[in-house]
């Protein structure tokens, strides 16, 4: 062993540990129950229309934090080609030293998180009105604000998985997460309005300056990328647009609902809205906590072809099929109890979470694609899936039928784009070192 390799930490590089795995789900169900809680809150204490306007700033916020995800799957895969691969040639370097071109990945993190919320309101005259309502200002400054804070939790995120602390990234999700229904708590209990749940919504954003007291958590402030700054943030801002797409769906469907819909029918549509949210939970925050967990097993497991993909897809099929039945069982009887007035059919509910199993699929087929270093075809799938989602709801018919098609109908053409990419890298030997479509790499 020599001196580089010494001084790594042991989990560095490192797949996941039992523990670790054990972690990262307590901190999915941490994350899960707590967005579930504030949800349910804003459901109790507000009115139809007022909890139907919550949600739309919900999926605004949540979509620029899911975009943002694209930004920590880079951070995740840069960090885990640095750490693995970086010192083999690195001659014993000083401890903590950084390679020759690695740029320090948190500035850089900040710095595109601020790209981001100066163009958030740069634009907000052309959108904020038919998204946030008639007197917009202060929900965009909020939205604003939480997303330089969460590129922050994006950038710390990515790092730690990156380099196999578990723990710590476990300990961030489930803080974040805590953090945020806290907060609502507090102002459900002083008087909830509809703004002063979405400021309590958004200030846990910051919740990872308080966790970087701990070593660990600290540590990853001065973490070099594989790369320089520049092939970096190219790489980003491709795992960015993809991700803005796959948030569209999964977080930010909505903002997508509420512009494809006279303001009437919108204004009714919160005990939907949550029966979505409902019946995506149990597959879809699981899922999204691990893909640093999937990242990372795809690029240790690429000897083995396709087989790791299939086994998580049969897996995820076999659970969405279970949970639709359990959904259209039991969902009912649940939506009635948050309130009488948020009862929804059975048939609805399991069709709803056939979707969510479709939309579970194509995040894992595009954490297959991006851990294959195939940036952009991991943005087209995404991109094709939110376009498909989009148009579907500008046909006829009841809300019902609109949501249940477009939910089902993007995912699924999504992922027929991710496989193909998956199926060509695999064929032509593609690895998230070489990544052979990063915008600024250099091809061997």
């Amino acid at each position: 062993m020599t001196g580089a390799q010494a001084r790594q930490p042991a989990t560095d590089g490192a797949g996941i540990t039992a523990r670790g795995a054990t972690g990262v789900g307590v901190a999915s169900i941490v994350a899960a129950g707590s967005g579930m809680l504030v949800l349910l809150v804003a459901a109790r204490v507000l009115s139809l229309a007022d909890n139907a306007n919550f949600f739309a700033f919900w999926g605004l916020l949540f979509f620029f934090f899911g975009t943002l995800g694209g930004l920590q799957s880079e951070v995740t895969r840069s960090v885990h080609v640095e750490r693995t691969q970086g010192v083999e040639h690195t001659q014993d370097p000083a401890p903590d030293a950084p390679g020759p071109s690695g740029a320090r990945i948190l500035p850089l993190g900040l710095v595109v998180g601020g790209v981001l919320a100066g163009g958030i309101a740069l634009t907000s005259p052309l959108w904020a009105t038919a998204v946030l309502g008639p007197a917009p200002q202060l929900l965009v400054a909020v939205v604003a604000v939480a997303v330089l804070a969460f590129a922050g939790h994006s950038t710390v995120a990515g790092a730690l998985a990156g380099r196999g602390l578990w723990v710590g990234y476990s300990r961030l999700v489930g803080a974040e997460a805590t953090v945020r229904l806290l907060l609502v708590l507090g102002v459900a209990v002083v008087g909830a309005t509809s703004s002063g749940l979405a400021v309590a919504t958004a200030a846990a954003a910051g919740t990872w300056l308080l966790l970087s007291l701990v070593p660990q958590v600290r540590s990853t402030w001065h973490q070099r990328a594989d790369v320089d700054g520049r092939r970096f943030v190219a790489a980003s801002a491709a795992a960015m647009v993809g991700a803005a797409s796959s948030a569209a769906l999964v977080v930010g469907f909505p903002v997508l609902l509420k512009v494809t819909s006279p303001s009437d029918v919108y204004a009714l549509a919160a005990p939907l809205l949550f029966a979505v949210t409902l019946t995506r939970a149990p597959l879809l925050i699981p899922l999204n906590a691990y893909q640093g967990v999937a990242i990372t097993h795809f690029l240790n497991h690429r000897d083995q072809g396709a087989r790791p993909l299939v086994r998580l897809a049969s897996i995820i099929g076999a659970a969405g099929l279970v949970a639709a039945v359990a959904a259209a069982l039991v969902g009912p009887w649940l939506m009635a109890l948050i309130r009488p007035e948020y009862r929804v059919e059975p048939l609805v509910l399991g069709a709803l979470t056939l979707t969510a199993a479709a939309l579970a699929l194509l995040t894992l087929t595009g954490a297959a694609t991006l851990a294959l270093g195939r940036h952009r075809a991991y943005a087209a799938g995404w991109l094709v899936a939110t376009v498909c989602s989009a148009a579907v709801l500008l046909l006829p018919g009841t809300l019902e039928g609109r949501v249940i098609a477009s939910l089902g109908a993007g995912p699924l053409v999504g992922v027929l784009v991710h496989v193909a990419a998956v199926r060509h890298a695999l064929r032509t030997g593609g690895s998230g070192a070489a990544r052979t479509d990063q915008p600024g790499a250099q091809h061997p």
